[in-house]
C-alpha cells in the first residue's frame, strides 16, 4: 500500500504550472502593449503618473503569478504556453497514470483477500480470521492515514518541479550551473530538496509510530474493540512493523511525483510492478503457507514497499539529474555541499491546503473505523467493516 497522486490530480497540477505561466506571459504582453500606447498618445503629467501607477501594478501581479507557479525571481522572464498535447501521447501517459491510482487499493484488496482466507481453520480469538481481519481495519487506516499527512511533499514536488522544467526550456538550458559552479539539469534542487525532506519526515514519523502507537490505537479503535481477545495487540504488531518503512515510502512518493512532473509515467509504473510481484509473493508465503497472519502481511507490505523504492531510485536518479549528481540525502556538513536555492521551507507553503482536504478525509473514514469498533459484536463487525472499505476503495 502506497501514496499516491490521482491521474486527475497530476494534471491539474501540470495545468496550473503551465497555466499560471502562460496567465503570466499574457500579462506581460498586455503590459508591453499599455507602455507602447501611452508613449504614443499625448499625456498630461497627471495621466502619465496613473499609466505608470497601473502599468507597475499589472507587472507585480504578473510577478505574483510567476512565483506562484514555482518561480523563484520577479525578473521578467516569460514562459510561453507549450504546444498542445498530441491524443497519443495523452493516452501513453494517462493509462500508466491510471495503473498507478488503482495498484494501491488494489494491494490493499489482496492483504485483506490473504487474510480472510488463510487463517487457522477454527481458530479463535487473535489467531481466527474475524480477529486478524478486524485488526488490520484500524490499523491500516492509522498507517495511511499516518501517510496520507505528508501528501502535500509529493503535490509540491509535482508543482515545483513541472514549473522548474518549463523555466529551463524558456531559457533553452539543458544544464545550468548551481551555487557551487556545477552543471546540473533544470529542477535538481527540487528533487534533492524534496529527497531529503520526505527521507528526514519518513524518519521522525517512524520514530513516533514505535514509541505511541499503542495508547493511540487503543484510544482510535475504543474500549470494546480493545477488549477483543488478540486485537489490540494484532493491530499495535501491524503498525510497527509498517512504521518501519515510512522513510523509504515517503522518498517513493516524492520520486514517483518528482517523474510524473517530468511527465514520465512509465518509470512509476514499474516501480509498482515490483511492489506488487514482492508483496503478492510474501502474502502467499508468509500468510497463506506459514500462517503468520497479520504479521506476515506487515512484512510482505515492508519488503514489497522497499522494493518499489530501491527499484525507482537509479531510474530517479538517471531521468532526474545529471551524471554525477546525488539524491542530497547525507547531511551538508557530510557532503559539503551548497545549500539548494529551493528550500525546505517552500514545500511547507503548499502544506495548509493539501492538509486541509486530507484531514477531512482522513476522519471521514477515521470517524466510520471508530465507530464500526464501538458496536457490538466484536471482532466480526470490525472485521466485516474492513472488507466492505477494501472493496470500496478498490471501486472508486
Amino acid at each position: 500500500m502506497t501514496i499516491r497522486i490521482p491521474a486527475p490530480a497530476i494534471a491539474f497540477l501540470l495545468a496550473l504550472a503551465t497555466g499560471q505561466s502562460c496567465a503570466f506571459a499574457s500579462h506581460n504582453i498586455q503590459t508591453t502593449t499599455q507602455t507602447h500606447r501611452s508613449l504614443q498618445r499625448p499625456t498630461s503629467s497627471h495621466h502619465k503618473s496613473i499609466d505608470l501607477q497601473n502599468i507597475h501594478k499589472t507587472r507585480s501581479s504578473a510577478a505574483a503569478l510567476q512565483l506562484r507557479a514555482g518561480a523563484t525571481s520577479t525578473d521578467d522572464n516569460t514562459i510561453p504556453p507549450p504546444p498542445p498535447a498530441s491524443n497519443l501521447s495523452i493516452i501513453k501517459f494517462y493509462f500508466p497514470c491510471l495503473a498507478l491510482w488503482i495498484s494501491g487499493p488494489l494491494l490493499s484488496l489482496v492483504d485483506t483477500s490473504f487474510i480472510g482466507l488463510s487463517a487457522k481453520a477454527g481458530a479463535v480469538g487473535g489467531a481466527g480470521s474475524a480477529a486478524q481481519l478486524a485488526a488490520l481495519g484500524p490499523a491500516t487506516t492509522f498507517i495511511d492515514g499516518s501517510l496520507y499527512l505528508f501528501a502535500f511533499l509529493n503535490v509540491a514536488t509535482t508543482n515545483l518541479y513541472a514549473s522548474a522544467l518549463a523555466k529551463g526550456a524558456v531559457e533553452n538550458t539543458k544544464n545550468k550551473s548551481n551555487k557551487s559552479g556545477v552543471e546540473e539539469k533544470p529542477g535538481e534542487g527540487v528533487v534533492r530538496t524534496a529527497a531529503k525532506t520526505s527521507l528526514y519526515s519518513g524518519i521522525g514519523l517512524m520514530l513516533f509510530l514505535l514509541a505511541v502507537a499503542r495508547p493511540l490505537i487503543a484510544l482510535y479503535i475504543g474500549p470494546e474493540a480493545a477488549a477483543s481477545p488478540g486485537l489490540l495487540d494484532a493491530a499495535h504488531e501491524y503498525v510497527k512493523i509498517r512504521a518501519l518503512s515510512m522513510p523509504t515510502s515517503l522518498l517513493g512518493g516524492v520520486l514517483q511525483a518528482a517523474l510524473l512532473g517530468a511527465k514520465d509515467s512509465v518509470t512509476p509504473l514499474v516501480s509498482i510492478l515490483y511492489s506488487t510481484i514482492v508483496n503478492v509473493s510474501g502474502d502467499y508465503l508468509l500468510v497463506s503457507k506459514l500462517h503468520m497472519g497479520l504479521k506476515g502481511a506487515a512484512i510482505a507490505t515492508l519488503c514489497a514497499q522497499l522494493a518499489g523504492t530501491i527499484a525507482m531510485i537509479p531510474a530517479a536518479r538517471r531521468k532526474l539529474l545529471s551524471k554525477g549528481s546525488s539524491l542530497g540525502l547525507l547531511p551538508r556538513w557530510m557532503t559539503k555541499r551548497q545549500p539548494d536555492e529551493i528550500s525546505a521551507r517552500t514545500f511547507l507553503k503548499f502544506a495548509a491546503p493539501v492538509l486541509t482536504l486530507i484531514l477531512g478525509k482522513i476522519s471521514a473514514f477515521g470517524f466510520m473505523t471508530n465507530a464500526a469498533a464501538g458496536l457490538p459484536g466484536q471482532p466480526a463487525t470490525l472485521a466485516a467493516h474492513q472488507i466492505a472499505l477494501s472493496l470500496f476503495f478498490f471501486a472508486s
